[in-house]
């Protein structure tokens, strides 16, 4: 007998699907790193809501959430559209990130379809889109827009700054992406991703992976490998096809 790692329905060997929630069961489990267990606010330090159809503001209070019509720890199940197990809420480096669970319909980012068995960070005010379900992403005790907050920025031509948030930025000209370029045709959809990772003593590191974009990645105009994590530092300039930043940092004042 093995468990089913998403509804724990025991089921005989050699069963490929979960006999009672349908789970592929060679698949590997969503976040199956993280216990179900781990405090949410062990993870990201701000508060995370979602904003359900016609049910108003629930507080994600685990790392990990799993949204479905029959199974998880937030059902809509007036809602026909949406799969047994339809899309994860999963809180880690720092980031809340939305991850399909390879539902039938699929889920939506801000009006685009995100492909599946992948995780896309989250930001104040999101709308992930399952079934006919729009779920609005809320967070509370993060920083305001605008307010310059010791981190990692992108600093564009004309001086607007943009604060890295721990854990892949994804850049592109798609509005599912962290940082959203729509001011050039030579960006890619999903172009590349920005990771910026802490280390326990505090210090960040920031790599710049390009994600086989046609017109390229660069970094001090010199071409970025495709699909290979490349370190970025302060005062770099970065190139997404014709698009450039400068990396700055904002360090905390010593008191």
């Amino acid at each position: 007998m093995s468990a089913c790692p998403i509804c724990r329905t025991e089921n005989p060997d050699p069963e490929e699907w979960c006999t009672d929630c349908g789970w592929l069961m060679s698949q590997q489990a969503p976040d199956s790193g993280t216990s179900d267990d781990v405090d949410i606010q062990d993870e990201i330090p701000f508060k995370a809501f979602v904003i359900l159809p016609e049910r108003g503001s629930t507080m994600l209070r685990k790392a990990r959430t799993i949204v479905g019509r029959e199974f998880g720890d937030i059902l809509l199940p007036e809602d026909l559209n949406v799969s047994r197990i339809h899309f994860a809420l999963i809180a880690e480096h720092g980031g809340l990130y939305v991850e399909d669970l390879r539902s039938s319909n699929g889920s939506l980012l801000n009006g685009v379809k995100i492909p599946p068995g992948r995780r896309y960070l989250l930001s104040d005010g999101d709308v992930i889109t399952a079934g006919d379900s729009a779920i609005k992403v809320e967070f509370k005790g993060i920083e305001k827009e605008g307010e310059e907050v010791p981190g990692l920025y992108l600093v564009d031509e004309e001086g607007n700054k943009t604060r890295l948030r721990q854990g892949d930025n994804t850049v592109g000209r798609l509005p599912l992406n962290t940082i959203t370029i729509e001011s050039s045709p030579y960006v890619a959809r999903e172009h590349a991703i920005l990771s910026l990772e802490q280390t326990p003593s505090g210090m960040l590191f920031l790599y710049l992976s390009d994600m086989g974009s046609s017109n390229g990645s660069f970094i001090n105009h010199k071409p970025a490998p495709a699909h290979t994590k490349v370190r970025v530092k302060v005062n770099d300039e970065v190139s997404f096809a014709d698009v450039t930043y400068r990396i700055l940092e904002i360090e905390r004042e010593e008191d």
